[in-house]
């Protein structure tokens, strides 16, 4: 007789604790937020530039959104809206203006949302313009996760001096803008190592490709002439623009120098663009 009054209220404990664990599980509320990988910089940044797209107008970054809850067997709607006093791009001219509202698909966790980039502003050559956005309540998806409800896209059309560039200064001399998109153009969007540290094995390549530039800016009309893709267009005497034949607004200015009679692109300083 004790051992089933014993049996009873252990199997009455056991069914308290899975009423429990039901009560938790199902109907605690459903939530979205912003899925960025834990080790970028920036927990909720997106940072884009056109410069390594030359010609592209349009692009799209995608923002990682995830729900925190159950996967239910019928598609659900998010809200995002934009953060006015934390935003500097204009919507219609920076960027395509927000959905009325997204959607997870049935019996999934997550989704990418598409935020769509303009380049049309000459401003971004100079500067960069930020867009936030926060996630916003629905009758559907809660957002009970401040720290993870708000997402900043940062862009602009300029290159900026990469983390690799300071190492190989000895090489490259100083940063210009024009110097680094001249690079791009003659080796390719190829990052060089940013430390020697375990990375010895790689430094021939790493001069290899920096001497793929040198000898680009060396002799330009030769590299043209093995390049069909781009042009070099004599403006006056001594004198050309060099570009690619289907971006022509994106130009380059070659210029022979007097003092020596050689041929030097000229950077966004008014300098020649040399390296050693």
């Amino acid at each position: 007789m004790k051992r089933t009054i014993l049996f009873a209220w252990i199997a009455a404990a056991m069914c308290a604790g899975c009423a429990e664990d039901h009560a938790n599980v199902y109907t605690s509320s459903d939530n979205v937020y912003f899925d960025f990988d834990p080790e970028t910089k920036e927990r909720d940044s997106v940072i884009y530039t056109f410069a390594f797209t030359p010609g592209v107008k349009v692009d799209t970054v995608y923002l990682p959104v995830r729900i925190s809850g159950r996967r239910i067997n019928q598609e659900r709607h998010f809200t995002m809206a934009i953060v006015g006093d934390r935003t500097t791009a204009q919507p219609g001219v920076h960027f395509e203006p927000l959905q009325p509202s997204y959607t997870i698909a049935a019996d999934s966790g997550s989704t990418l949302v598409p935020f769509i980039l303009y380049n049309e502003d000459p401003e971004l050559e100079n500067r960069s313009v930020a867009a936030t956005m926060v996630l916003t309540p629905t009758e559907e998806l809660g957002v009970e996760f401040p720290h993870l409800i708000t997402a900043k896209v940062v862009f602009s059309n300029r290159l900026e001096m990469p983390v690799w560039w300071p190492m190989w200064s000895s090489e490259l001399r100083d940063y210009t803008r024009a110097k680094h998109a001249l690079y791009l153009i003659s080796v390719g969007n190829i990052d060089l190592i940013s430390s020697y540290e375990g990375n010895n094995a790689l430094i021939p390549y790493n001069l290899f490709l920096i001497d793929k530039l040198r000898r680009f800016l060396r002799d330009p009309f030769v590299w043209v002439a093995q390049n069909p893709a781009y042009v070099l267009e004599e403006k006056g005497e001594g004198i050309y623009d060099f570009y690619r034949s289907d971006i022509p607004d994106v130009r380059y200015t070659l210029e022979k120098y007097d003092a020596d009679g050689k041929y030097y692109f000229i950077d966004e300083y008014d300098d020649r663009v040399i390296i050693n």
